[in-house]
C-alpha cells in the first residue's frame, strides 16, 4: 500500500525517528535495552553489531561485515540475517545519512518544558533546509550552559524518503525496527560511550570516512556541538585514479587498495581530493572555533576510506593539528567465538553500527 507523505510523517515521528536520550551527557542515562543490534547499511557493506551494555565494559557478544554488490543492499543484509539471527533474537536500529540529513545545535534561552515545545515548533522550522512536509524531525535538551542560562540543543531532521528506503528493506526482511537514527549522531553516541576523551584532549574531531561520505563530529570533553557529512568519500579517490591512469572502476579500486609499491604515485594523484577533503574539515574547525569554542586538540579517523595510504600524514600536516587512527578495540569485552585479531582488523569499520546498538530503549 503506497503511504501519502503525511501517514509516512505521522508513523516515522511516532515510533522510528526519535533521538531523545541518544546523546546523554549531563542527563540520567536510562538502561539501555540488552542485545540492540545496529544495523549500519552503507555504501560499501552492510556492518552489523550486538552489543550487552549490562556488564561493564560493554561486550561485544557478535558482529558480520558483508560486501554490498552491485548496490544490492538486501542481498548484503540477507546474508547477515542469515549468519546474526537477528530476525529470532533481538531489535534493531538503522540510520541514514547524506544530503537528505541534518544535524544542528543551538542554544536557547533557559525555559520550562512546555515553553520549548512549543518554541521548537519555530526553531525546528529555522534550521532545517527543507519542507517540513518531506522530513521528520526530532530534538533533544543536551544540557544547561552553567552561568549563562541558555540549553544546548540538539535538532536532528531526515527526508521521508531516506527513512522510508531503509524502513522498507528492513520490514521486507522482517526486521523489527526499533528506532532509525543518523550516522553522524551514531558516531558521536559510540564516542562517547565507548572511546571516551583522551587524556588532556579537551576538544576533539571525529571523522568516519566512508564510500561515499565522511561522517564529522566535534566534541567538547565528551560532548558534540557539531556533526555533519562532508560528501567526499573513497569513491572520489577511486575516480580519480580511474582519470589520471585511464582504469576503469574495477582496476583503480584494486590499485587504491593494494598499491604494492605505488603508494607515491597514489598520493600525488589523488592530492586534490585530499585537498577538497581537507578543506571541508577545516572549514568546520575554523567555524568551530569562531564561536566562541575551543580549538580542536586531535584529529581521529576511521572508516574504510581512512586506510588509504598517506591519508592520515597529509590531513596532519594539512589541518595543522594532530592526526590519529581511531582504536578502541581494547575498550569492549569480545564474546565467545570472536577472534580479537579479526575483530582489531575490522574495527576501523563497526564505530557508526556499534553507536547504532548503544541506542536507547524509547
Amino acid at each position: 500500500m503506497k503511504m501519502d507523505s503525511q501517514q509516512l510523517k505521522n508513523q516515522f515521528n511516532e515510533s522510528l525517528m526519535s533521538v531523545r536520550g541518544l546523546l546523554k551527557q549531563g542527563i540520567p542515562a536510562p538502561e539501555v535495552e540488552r542485545g540492540t543490534w545496529g544495523v549500519d547499511i552503507g555504501t560499501d557493506a552492510v556492518k552489523v553489531c550486538r552489543l550487552d551494555v549490562s556488564k561493564q565494559p560493554f561486550v561485544l557478544s557478535a558482529y558480520v561485515i558483508e560486501k554490498v554488490d552491485n548496490k544490492n543492499y538486501r542481498d548484503a543484509l540477507s546474508r547477515v540475517l542469515a549468519k546474526t539471527g537477528v530476525l529470532q533474537n533481538g531489535t534493531c536500529v538503522l540510520s541514514v545519512s547524506g544530503q537528505g540529513a541534518v544535524s544542528r545545535y543551538i542554544e536557547l534561552p533557559s525555559m520550562n518544558k512546555a515553553e520549548l515545545d512549543s518554541s521548537m515548533k519555530f526553531e525546528i522550522e529555522k534550521y532545517v533546509p527543507f519542507p517540513l512536509a518531506e522530513v521528520v524531525t526530532d530534538y533533544t535538551v543536551l544540557g544547561e550552559m552553567k552561568g549563562k542560562a541558555k540549553t544546548n540543543i540538539l535538532i536532528a531532521a531526515a527526508k521521508n524518503e531516506l527513512i522510508h528506503k531503509k524502513f522498507t528493506l528492513a520490514q521486507e526482511l522482517g526486521l523489527k525496527v526499533k528506532a532509525i537514527d543518523l550516522d553522524s549522531l551514531a558516531l558521536s553516541n559510540f564516542y562517547t560511550e565507548i572511546v571516551g576523551n583522551p587524556k588532556g584532549c579537551a576538544c576533539c574531531a571525529v571523522i568516519n570516512m566512508g564510500k561515499t561520505c565522511c561522517n564529522m563530529d566535534i566534541l567538547v570533553d565528551g560532548q558534540p556541538f557539531l556533526s555533519r557529512d562532508i560528501f567526499v568519500g573513497g569513491d572520489d579517490f577511486t575516480k580519480k585514479v580511474a582519470e589520471m591512469r585511464d582504469l576503469d572502476l574495477p582496476e583503480a579500486e584494486k590499485l587504491k587498495c593494494a598499491p604494492q609499491g605505488r603508494e607515491d604515485e597514489l598520493s600525488s594523484i589523488w592530492d586534490s581530493v585530499l585537498s577538497n577533503l581537507t578543506s571541508e574539515i577545516r572549514v568546520s574547525l575554523d567555524y568551530f572555533e569562531s564561536r566562541g569554542s575551543k580549538a580542536a586538540d586531535l584529529v581521529l579517523i576511521t572508516g574504510g576510506a581512512s586506510r588509504l595510504c598517506g591519508i592520515r600524514e597529509y590531513m596532519e600536516h594539512a589541518l595543522a593539528v594532530d592526526v590519529k587512527f581511531l582504536d578502541y578495540a581494547d575498550r569492549l569485552v569480545l564474546g565467545g567465538g570472536i577472534d580479537r585479531q579479526a575483530f582489531v582488523a575490522d574495527s576501523d569499520l563497526l564505530a557508526v553500527s556499534l553507536g547504532l546498538a548503544l541506542r536507547d530503549a524509547e
